[in-house]
C-alpha cells in the first residue's frame, strides 16, 4: 500500500510543479458552439488543438470553453458521424475569440475510408487503459444480444450452458464469471436481478460497450479483479422509431421496439421494450439412464430437449431534461423484466428434468443527474442511483426421475433435485458518485464513490415451510462501499499518465456452516473487511499513428450476492468466502494506418500478467450437478492476445483475434500442510486459447441508389481443455470448438428498412463452453427491421 501512495504523491508532485511552471496567467479563450448542417447543436464534439492534449468537449447546447497559449495554431473539432473541422487560430495573450462552427455530415464521403472521428469510442482507445470500445450501433441490424456481441471481442469468451435463456458467463483474459464486473451506463447490472442481464438485452439497446481488460478506472467504482464492462445505452437527441422482429428456427421469436423524442425546450422521453422466446428443442448427444437398473449407458445418444421453453420481457423507460442552467441531464429511469424458465438439466447433462422451473421479475427505478462547469469552468458532476426490487421463485416438486427419452420412475420423495417451492426477494440499493475537476487543459482530479446494499429473505414461509432449514430464514444482507481518488496529467496529445488509489469495505451477514461432521449446522454471523489498492497506467504516441500502453494495479474483488448466498436452485453459496486480490500488469501496443484514400489497417498486441490470492473457485457436484464456490489459495495467469483487421472503403473488411493464456495453479500446500500434485497445473475447466475470423462485403446502391446488399461470416474457434486438474489423471476433455456462420443483410433508403437471414453454426458442429452442457446445432434466424430519424 505505501509503494501505491508513493507512487501517486510522485505523480502529483512531478505534474504539478509541470503545471507552476506554465505560463498559464498569459492563456487565452476560445469560446463556441458547434453545430450540424441543420443547425442543430452537436453535443460531445471534441474541441482539441492539433499536436497538444488540450482540449475540451461541447455541452448539451453545442458551447463550449477552451483555455490555451497564445499564438498561432490549429483548432480541430470532431464528433462521431461527421467530418473532422479544422481552423487555424492565433489568439493573443489574455485574449478572447468566439466562434460557430458548422460540421459536414460525413455520409457525403462515402466513397472514402471514412475513420471515426474522435469521439467517445476513439478517445477510450486513446487512454492509458487496456480497453476495447465496441460501436455497437454497427450490429443493430442483427439479431445478436449483448453476450454474442461481445463474444467477437479479441481476449473475450462467452461461455454458455445451452440455448437461449441458460446462464453465461463472461471470461475475460482468464477470468469469468463474477471476476468480470458488467456494468449499464455506469452502474453495477447485478442489481437488475436475473431477468434483465447480458444474454437477453439485444444489442440494439447499446450505443456502444467498453471493455476494460485489467485496470478499470474509478468513474466505474469497481471492484472488479479480472476486468469490466460498461454497456452505454443510446443517448440520441434525435426523434427517432425502431422495431424489429425475428423469427427462428427452435420455435425462436424476438422483438424490439425503440422510440425517442427529444422537444426544442431540453424535454426527452425514450422508451426501449423487447420479448424473448424459445422452446429450445435442440438435439444434444449424451448418456441414457436405465429407469430400472439406475445405471447410465456406455455410449452417448441423440435426443431433443423436452423440457426448456424460456421467455422474458422488458421495457425501459426513461425521461428528463437536458440543456438546463442547473442540468446537463436529469433523467429519470424505470427498468421492468420478467423471466419463465424450464431447468431441462443440471450442470452435467446426463442428469435430466422434466418438472424444474424458476420464475424471476424485477423493478428498478433509477435517476440519473450530470452537470457540466458546476460553480466553475471544468468541474462536473454526476449522480446515478438505482433501487432494484428482484422476486425470484423455484419450483421442483415433482415425485420422479427422468431420462432423457422423457419417460420417469416415481421417487419416495418430492424434489426431481432438491424439492422446493419458495420465494425469495432480492432487493439491492446503488449510489454512485462522481466529481471531476479539469483545468488548464492538462490536468484532471477525478473522484468517485460506490455504495451498494444488498438483502435476500424468504418472502412465503408456507411455501417455504417444507424444505426451509436453519438457514433459511437467517437475514442474507451484503454492504459494500468502493471509493476511489484518481489523477491525470496530458502535458501534450503525445502522452498522458494517470494514477489512482481505491478504498474497498465490505460488511456480510448471512449463515455459514459450523458442522464439523457431514451434518450442516448454519449459524447467523457477521464479517466485515476493508483494504486499500491503488493503480499506475501511462499511454504514449510515439510516432503518428503508433501507440503504447502499460498499466499496473493492486486490485481486490469482493465476492457477489450470487457466490455468497447461492441462486436458491443449482448453486449453492458460502457467506464465509474471503476476497480475492490480484497484482495486475497490461501492456499494449496499436498501430492503425489509412492510406490511398481507400485502404485502412488496424492492429493491437496486448500481454498481460496477474498474480492472483484467494482467487474464487466455481466447481461442480458430480452427484448431482451443483454448483458452489471456494477460495483456491494462489493463481497466475500470464496470457497474450492480438487483433488485427483491413478495410476497404465502404465496400470490404476483414479481421480477427487470437488470445492464448496460461492460467496455473500456483499454491504448492494444501490447507493441511499436504504438497499438491496438481501445483503449477493449468487450471481446470477454463479455455486457453481461442480466436475469431470476420469478413464483410457491401454492395452499394444496390438495385437503388442508398440501397446496400452486405455478405458477413464468421468463425470461432476454442481449443480442447481439461475439466479436472490434469495431474490427477484427469481424461475428461471439452473437445475443440470450431463453428462458422453467415449473414445476408440488405438495407433499404439508407438502413430505414432492412432484412438480414443469419445462418448459425453452418456446419452442425458439436459445442460446448461446459463440459457436458451442449449448444444449439445448426440453425437460421429472419429478422425485418424498420428504422425512421429526424
Amino acid at each position: 500500500m505505501s509503494k501505491g501512495i508513493l507512487i501517486l504523491v510522485s505523480l502529483l508532485s512531478f505534474s504539478l510543479q509541470a503545471f507552476t511552471q506554465r505560463d498559464g496567467d498569459r492563456n487565452a479563450v476560445i469560446r463556441g458552439t458547434v453545430k450540424n448542417e441543420k443547425g442543430e447543436p452537436v453535443e460531445y464534439a471534441s474541441i482539441y488543438i492539433k499536436s497538444t492534449q488540450s482540449g475540451t468537449q461541447s455541452d448539451a447546447e453545442g458551447k463550449f470553453v477552451l483555455q490555451v497559449l497564445p499564438g498561432a495554431q490549429t483548432l480541430c473539432v470532431q464528433s462521431l458521424g461527421h467530418v473532422t473541422h479544422e481552423k487555424q487560430i492565433d489568439p493573443k495573450p489574455h485574449g478572447r475569440i468566439d466562434l460557430e462552427i458548422q460540421l459536414e455530415d460525413s455520409r457525403h464521403n462515402l466513397d472514402e475510408v471514412v475513420v471515426e472521428a474522435r469521439g467517445p469510442v476513439q478517445r477510450i482507445r486513446e487512454s492509458s487503459f487496456n480497453v476495447i470500445a465496441v460501436n455497437a450501433e454497427a450490429l443493430h441490424h442483427t439479431s445478436l444480444d449483448i453476450s454474442h456481441a461481445l463474444d467477437r471481442v479479441s481476449g473475450v469468451k462467452i461461455r454458455e450452458t445451452g440455448g437461449m435463456g441458460s446462464t453465461s458467463h463472461v471470461s475475460l483474459n482468464g477470468f469469468s464469471g463474477r471476476h468480470v464486473k458488467i456494468f449499464m451506463d455506469g452502474m453495477p447490472m447485478e442489481s437488475f436481478g436475473s431477468s434483465f442481464r447480458l444474454n437477453n438485452i439485444p444489442v440494439h439497446v447499446a450505443e456502444r460497450i467498453e471493455v476494460y481488460k485489467g485496470v478499470v478506472p474509478i468513474e466505474l467504482g469497481s471492484d472488479a479483479l479480472g476486468g469490466a464492462i460498461n454497456i452505454v445505452t443510446g443517448q440520441s437527441r434525435r426523434t427517432f422509431v425502431d422495431v424489429s422482429y425475428s423469427y427462428g428456427s427452435f420455435n425462436t421469436h424476438k422483438s424490439n421496439i425503440s422510440l425517442g423524442h427529444t422537444a426544442k425546450n431540453g424535454f426527452f422521453v425514450r422508451l426501449n421494450a423487447y420479448q424473448n422466446y424459445s422452446d429450445n428443442r435442440y438435439k444434444v448427444k449424451t448418456r441414457l439412464l436405465d429407469l430400472e437398473t439406475n445405471g447410465y449407458s456406455q455410449e452417448e445418444h441423440w435426443f431433443r430437449r423436452f423440457h426448456d421453453n424460456y421467455h422474458n420481457e422488458a421495457a425501459i423507460v426513461k425521461a428528463g431534461v437536458v440543456r438546463k442552467p442547473w442540468a446537463d441531464r436529469l433523467q429519470v429511469e424505470l427498468t421492468v423484466s420478467r423471466e419463465k424458465q424450464d431447468i431441462q438439466n443440471a450442470n452435467l447433462m446426463k442428469i435430466v428434468y422434466g418438472g424444474r422451473e424458476r420464475k424471476a421479475q424485477s423493478v428498478v427505478p433509477a435517476l440519473y443527474y450530470e452537470k457540466r462547469n458546476l460553480f466553475t469552468e471544468g468541474l462536473n458532476l454526476r449522480i446515478s442511483a438505482n433501487y432494484s426490487l428482484a422476486r425470484n421463485s423455484n419450483t421442483d416438486t415433482l415425485a420422479r426421475q427422468y431420462n432423457w427419452q422423457g419417460e420417469y420412475r416415481a421417487k419416495s420423495f418430492k424434489g426431481e433435485g432438491q424439492y422446493t417451492m419458495g420465494e425469495y426477494d432480492n432487493r439491492n440499493a446503488s449510489v454512485s458518485t462522481g466529481l471531476s475537476y479539469r483545468f488548464n487543459g492538462r490536468h484532471l482530479f477525478s473522484f468517485n464513490n460506490l455504495y451498494g446494499n444488498f438483502s435476500r429473505k424468504a418472502t412465503d414461509a408456507a411455501a417455504n415451510a417444507e424444505t426451509s432449514t436453519a438457514a433459511t430464514f437467517m437475514r442474507r444482507t451484503n454492504l459494500k462501499n468502493v471509493s476511489g481518488l484518481s489523477y491525470r496529467f496530458e502535458p501534450s496529445k503525445r502522452w498522458n499518465v494517470s494514477g489512482f488509489v481505491k478504498r474497498y469495505d465490505v460488511l456480510v451477514r448471512g449463515p455459514i456452516n459450523v458442522s464439523t461432521t457431514t451434518t450442516a449446522t448454519y449459524e447467523e454471523q457477521k464479517r466485515d473487511f476493508g483494504t486499500t489498492g491503488y493503480g499506475i497506467g501511462a499511454t504514449v504516441f510515439p510516432v503518428a499513428e503508433w501507440q503504447l500502453k502499460a498499466s499496473l494495479e493492486k486490485a481486490f474483488r469482493l465476492p457477489s450476492e450470487n457466490e455468497l448466498f447461492g441462486d436458491e436452485s443449482l448453486e449453492t453459496g458460502d457467506a464465509g468466502l474471503k476476497p480475492e486480490n490480484s497484482l495486475n500488469l497490461n501492456v499494449n501496443i496499436s498501430y492503425e494506418h489509412t492510406f490511398g484514400k481507400a485502404h485502412s489497417v488496424y492492429f493491437d498486441a496486448g500481454l498481460i500478467y496477474r498474480d492472483t490470492r484467494d482467487y474464487i473457485r466455481r466447481q461442480i457436484e458430480q452427484r448431482y450437478g451443483g454448483a458452489f464456490y471456494t477460495n483456491h489459495g494462489r493463481v497466475r495467469n500470464l496470457g497474450a492476445d492480438v487483433e488485427a483487421r483491413y478495410f476497404y472503403r465502404k465496400t470490404f473488411s476483414a479481421g480477427g483475434n487470437f488470445t492464448i493464456q496460461d492460467i496455473r495453479n500456483m499454491e504448492r500446500y494444501s490447507a493441511a500442510g499436504r504438497k499438491l500434485i496438481y501445483y503449477r497445473d493449468r487450471m481446470p475447466n477454463v479455455p486457453y486459447m481461442f480466436g475469431n475470423v470476420d469478413a464483410n462485403c457491401n454492395l452499394n446502391n444496390c438495385f437503388g441508389r442508398g440501397n446496400v446488399l452486405s455478405f458477413g461470416y464468421n468463425m470461432r474457434f476454442i481449443h480442447s481443455f481439461f475439466r479436472d486438474w490434469e495431474s490427477e489423471g484427469g481424461d475428461i476433455i471439452i473437445p475443440r470448438q470450431l463453428s462458422h456462420d453467415l449473414s445476408i443483410l440488405y438495407s433499404i433508403r439508407d438502413g430505414r428498412y432492412s432484412v438480414a437471414v443469419e445462418a448459425l453454426n453452418i456446419a452442425d458442429a458439436i459445442l460446448y463452453d461446459n463440459y457436458s452442457l451442449q449448444k444449439p446445432g445448426r440453425s437460421f434466424l429472419l429478422k425485418f427491421r424498420y428504422f425512421l430519424y429526424r
